[in-house]
């Protein structure tokens, strides 16, 4: 979180940036759009496919544990 709000930090002021703050913008956007796309991967292949209850919950109302 705190290299996209320093990224965004550095975006403050772009009508007047230099090339060389601009080519340092581009680069920390490049950077962050790796990392974000790290990051939904990592939360992909961590997270159950299947989101369905283990027990139907019928079953479980019907059984009086409800």
């Amino acid at each position: 979180m705190d290299y996209a709000v320093d990224t965004i930090n550095a975006m403050d002021g772009a009508p007047e940036h230099s090339p060389a703050q601009k080519d340092e913008v581009i680069t920390r956007l490049s950077r962050l759009k790796t990392l974000l796309s790290e990051l939904e991967q990592s939360y992909l292949d961590n997270t159950p496919g299947d989101m369905s209850s283990p027990v139907d919950p019928e079953y479980i109302a019907a059984a009086g544990h409800s």
